[in-house]
């Protein structure tokens, strides 16, 4: 059950201002008492004195009330804002793989080879095999399908990749719905006799026609099947911490992953999450408080509607922050912009408070003494005891809660840094899988190795290149070259004067021209390429072979759009507001190790700039992360670094070696 939020019910869970709270209301307890005292031996004293006292006591008591309220609210704000960042990038990062697999599905569609067997409904068993080699061949690429199947429009299944999987023929309505709908893709998610004994599926299929021209002759289906599971066990791992629970919620908020089955079983329906504000969920004993989010969306794409949810136990949503990474707190101990306006407020008002009950007291004194009443002078340095300590209750509260809101920060900076260079590992990966999986494009290597092409030759090969980047948008050409490394063809349309020129040699081509094995590939250095208008990209590539002698015939190199692309993933890495807007002042940066810029938000960084080097943070070991408090160009932040550490097996199976490490600087 899901309950609308209100401040008072969460003081009991929340240790520090519970125990602030009864300090304060002992302390109050005890001026009333010292006050009483005061009335009763010393009748004397001018009545005025005790009243105004008795005011000063009512001030504090009234801001007292004001503390505790701030307290608890500021406490729930900053919760709202961890659990919030940390739902969706569940959602987000998740909605960004699936992003490409809507391109995989209709470029992988539009195969030659899948359209030659698939033209013929009675293939051969040789025929057959060699297709399911070919898929498997792009299942090594792109590791996060676990099952291809090519179905014709009937639903008989013609070839598969997974043996095990005994489906030999499919009713499933999405085979109508991919031939009939008129959409280039469609994504289905649930069960499906596809996959047999499985609860359910997250399937891309596409049809497959004769040709790409319109109204051609459909020959089947083609189904990649996501291996969504095994891809939410790794968003899990780096977002789940202890005692919490993280789900992924479809639309119509039921649980279809999670990263604790027991606490949180697949199905269960979490009523009250569409809000995404701060929920109240569970009853007795097992009581969560819950945010969940909505994807911002990737180029367009929004997926099936679904939402990321994190789920802190209420009796330890409030305790210390996380130890994830090491921190470094040092030197500012000042009210920050973190610290509410009220708050602030609040602190002023207690000095003031305490300075007017010391001129009281001293007035007192003064009275006191006049008239020989030294039985009333304990009971004045009492009351400026109790004020004294009344206030410093005050100051000590507030400069705790800053503590714990920069603590929170830096834990944050920490997880945005991780956030923004796992973004770029896993779109990183998906360029290894393209270079690799275009290499194999059967008409490439079959023109390639002629000794000579025809203009129509060059022609085709030009019309498969811009097909395949009107898919894949993050690249600004692609490029085949024969083995002397001269350009024959390339995607961009602008870019058509370089055909005939040669690539140059320190790009890494003469390297992809040395590779064999289709599952290896090479990246350039991080530089400025006449390939990139004379800007520092990656450059990938590899080898083209020749699909009857399997000899090198040239290579293909895809040129990375890097700037915007870096742009957007820090971007998206960094701290917002609860509207939506980054936190002003805030900027993130992709560097090497020494220090040379690859992306920057930061309008007066490029990339290709150098920075100074800052703590030890470019030593830190991959997958590491840290945070502390820094001076940068005069203003302080608080920042937040992570090292890459690779996706599946990219960058982690020493296919290719090249440490990133991301900086998020929030000013503080």
């Amino acid at each position: 059950m899901s309950e609308e939020m209100s401040d008072k019910p969460f003081l009991k869970e929340m240790p520090f201002v519970e125990a602030c709270n009864e300090t304060l209301m002992e302390l109050g307890e005890w001026w009333r008492k010292v006050a009483l005292i005061g009335k009763i031996t010393s009748l004397d004293i001018a009545a005025t004195i005790l009243d105004d006292m008795d005011d000063a006591r009512d001030g504090f008591q009234q801001l007292q009330s004001e503390l505790i309220d701030n307290l608890v609210r500021e406490n729930l704000r900053k919760l709202e804002q961890e659990l919030g960042s940390r739902a969706r990038f569940a959602i987000d990062i998740l909605v960004r793989n699936l992003f490409e697999r809507t391109a995989d599905v209709g470029f992988l569609a539009t195969d030659e080879d899948i359209r030659a067997f698939l033209r013929h409904p009675d293939a051969s068993q040789e025929a057959t095999d060699k297709i399911v080699q070919r898929l498997r061949e792009y299942r090594l690429k792109y590791s996060v399908y676990d099952e291809i199947l090519l179905l014709d429009p009937q639903g008989k299944v013609c070839a598969q990749l997974d043996q095990n999987n005994r489906v030999v023929r499919s009713s499933d309505p999405l085979i109508r719905e991919t031939l009939d709908g008129g959409a280039s893709y469609v994504e289905t998610f649930r069960p499906t006799d596809l996959l047999p004994g499985r609860r359910a599926g997250l399937i891309y299929s596409a049809p497959v026609t004769d040709s790409g021209q319109p109204g051609a002759q459909v020959l089947g289906v083609l189904c990649l099947s996501f291996r969504f599971d095994d891809e939410m066990l790794g968003i899990f791992t780096n977002l789940a911490r202890p005692g919490e629970l993280v789900a992924i919620l479809d639309s119509n908020d039921r649980v279809i992953a999670s990263s604790n089955e027991r606490c949180l079983p697949i199905g269960k329906s979490q009523p009250g999450s569409r809000h995404g504000q701060l929920s109240r969920i569970g009853s007795g004993k097992d009581v969560y408080l819950a945010r969940s989010c909505q994807t911002r969306g990737y180029q367009g794409y929004m997926g099936l509607a679904w939402q990321g949810q994190v789920m802190a136990p209420l009796q330890s949503a409030f305790q210390a922050g996380d130890q994830a990474g090491e921190t470094t707190l040092t030197g500012l101990h000042q009210d920050g912009e973190f610290i509410s306006v009220a708050l602030r407020n609040i602190r002023k008002h207690a000095a003031r408070v305490t300075d007017d009950l010391s001129l009281i007291v001293l007035n007192g004194q003064i009275v006191a003494a006049k008239r020989d009443a030294q039985e009333f002078m304990p009971v004045l340095s009492e009351i400026r005891v109790i004020g004294n300590r009344t206030r410093k209750v005050f100051d000590n509260s507030i400069s705790s809660l800053y503590a714990t809101v920069l603590e929170s920060l830096m834990s944050e900076v920490r997880f945005q840094a991780f956030l923004a260079v796992d973004i770029m590992d896993r779109n990183l990966y998906e360029r290894a899988n393209d270079v690799r999986w275009w290499a194999l494009t059967s008409r490439f290597g079959e023109i390639l190795a002629q000794p000579s092409r025809t203009e129509q030759q060059c022609q085709a090969l030009t019309d498969i290149l811009v097909y395949i980047n009107s898919l894949y948008t993050v690249y600004t050409n692609l490029i085949l070259f024969d083995t002397h490394r001269r350009i024959l063809s390339v995607s961009n349309p602008g870019e058509r004067h370089l055909v005939g020129t040669t690539l140059p040699a320190d790009c890494g081509c003469a390297d992809a021209l040395k590779v064999r094995d289709s599952q290896r590939y090479v990246v350039s250095p991080f530089r400025a390429t006449p390939l990139y208008h004379n800007r520092p990209t990656y450059i990938y590539m590899t080898s083209v072979r020749s699909p009857q002698s399997g000899g090198v015939v040239g290579g293909i190199a895809i040129v990375f759009d890097s700037e915007p692309q870096f742009r957007a993933m820090l971007e998206d890495a960094l701290p917002r507001d609860e509207d939506g807007n980054i936190f002003k002042g805030s900027f993130a940066i992709f560097t090497d190790r020494q220090g040379t810029v690859i992306g920057a938000t930061e309008g007066q960084l490029c990339p290709g700039d150098v920075i100074e080097p800052i703590g030890d943070f470019f030593k830190l070991e991959n997958g590491k992360r840290q945070s502390a408090l820094i001076t940068y160009g005069g203003l302080n932040y608080a920042l937040g670094a992570t090292a890459s550490q690779g996706y599946r097996e990219y960058k982690t199976s020493s296919d290719y070696q090249n440490d990133v490490l991301a900086l998020v600087f929030v000013p503080v």
